[in-house]
């Protein structure tokens, strides 16, 4: 991209070109908090797929909108309301829980109707900014800093309304923001496109999975018998690091409970090491293709790693197939809704759930004859390997997005049309 010769000013966020602005989100953008009075949804209005959205802080996951676990309520409900109704090109931003999620209501939303409980802010965009470069900068750490810096509490974190107004937004001319966003949206795009790829390939895989291993009929075909988890898979737990090993410059990373979402595997984390200590096993150095299980929390969600150099922390386990041939049918079974209703069945404790690997591996399975395993990875192992290699890509797409928007942002990198 051609180099254009930037004279750059001081501001409270850092140096940015002199024809650039930085403005208060306040003063930019509408702030619309959710309807919390007389009229608030109660269990009885929480309906079935009805008429409106009830959008929940869980529903905002990272930079996109969760579907998984909806709640609706009716018209009727819904016109009792008086404020927290979206609009399309609106933003929502997370401010209780995990703070500073955020997502864009654009025309992909299925949903024609939403609405936002509380734990949450309707951001509404005027005229100055690019709708796209706006959704760009809200998620970058341009305001992800700012965020946890105003954000309070520490066993539920939370975001004061009336601090969001203070955040600072940076502004170029709006010719400028259009080109910024058409650079970061491309890559975005990648990213978005090898998602799709592997949601395909998953359901493909899985269809193949419950033919093979779930459809099969009351009697057990010849050469099958009943057995334990444990007599194909090993569930290795993390490791108890302790905080005074952590150093921020070390090359290790320490994978979490955090970093295990649904069938996608967070590749940033918040803590590293630079020695591993002397008695972590072998399984907690993870590597690409490795299969997680959380424990804790929001237990049996499964991904896989991508990337090398990640140490594995407590409260999530390591799918080990005893016959490296089985990884895809590893990965296949704890992915299985079934099983997963089945690992949440057996998870202990109230105010948080935890799933016991032991009891875990003592789960009753239908064992497959080995001639049938041996046929099933010829054909599932080739798709399991194409998923990994698109979440590589993926990976490598994020790191170069993430690379150039701090520059593009901050006026380093400028564009021209």
């Amino acid at each position: 991209m051609p180099k254009i010769s930037t004279k750059f000013k001081e501001t409270d966020i850092g140096p940015i070109p002199e024809e650039w602005e930085v403005v208060n989100i306040g003063e930019a953008l509408e702030i619309i908090d959710g309807d919390r009075g007389v009229n608030y949804p109660n269990e009885s209005d929480f309906l079935e797929g009805d008429y409106c959205l009830f959008l929940n802080a869980k529903n905002v996951c990272g930079d996109s909108f969760d579907f998984s676990n909806c709640q609706f309520i009716s018209k009727k409900k819904d016109l009792q309301l008086r404020k927290g109704k979206m609009q399309r090109g609106d933003f929502v931003l997370t401010t209780r829980g995990t703070v500073g999620n955020i997502a864009f209501y654009d025309k992909s939303i299925p949903f024609e109707n939403m609405r936002i409980n509380s734990g949450m802010v309707i951001l509404r965009n005027g005229t100055d900014f690019d709708s796209k470069y706006l959704f760009q900068l809200l998620k970058s750490l341009v305001i992800k800093n700012q965020i946890i810096e105003l954000t309070t509490g520490s066993a539920q974190p939370q975001l004061p309304i009336r601090d969001i107004n203070f955040l600072k937004l940076v502004k170029p001319p709006l010719r400028e923001q259009c080109r910024i966003a058409e650079i970061l949206s491309s890559l975005d795009d990648k990213i978005e496109l090898n998602r799709k790829i592997n949601a395909n390939l998953e359901k493909l895989a899985s269809t193949l999975f419950k033919k093979w291993f779930v459809d099969i009929g009351d009697k057990l075909p010849e050469g099958w018998r009943m057995g334990k988890v444990s007599d194909l898979i090993k569930i290795e737990s993390g490791f108890p690091f302790n905080s005074s090993m952590f150093d921020e410059s070390g090359n290790y990373e320490l994978v979490t409970i955090k970093n295990v979402q649904d069938g996608q595997f967070v590749s940033e984390c918040t803590d590293s090491l630079s020695v591993m200590p002397e008695k972590m096993p072998n399984h907690c150095k993870l590597k690409t293709s490795d299969i997680l299980l959380s424990l804790t929390g929001n237990v049996g969600r499964i991904c896989i790693v991508t990337g090398e150099n990640y140490l594995l922390n407590q409260r999530v386990a390591v799918l080990v197939p005893i016959n490296e041939r089985d990884r895809a049918y590893t990965y296949l079974l704890f992915r299985q809704k079934d099983f997963q209703n089945t690992l949440m069945g057996i998870s202990r404790g109230t105010a948080q759930q935890n799933l016991s690997p032991i009891e875990t591996r003592s789960l009753e399975l239908t064992i497959p004859s080995d001639e049938v395993l041996k046929h099933f990875a010829l054909i599932a192992n080739p798709i399991f390997e194409a998923m990994v290699g698109n979440f590589n890509q993926i990976k490598n797409f994020s790191v170069l997005r993430d690379s150039l928007l701090p520059r593009l942002m901050s006026g380093k990198i400028r564009t021209t049309t």
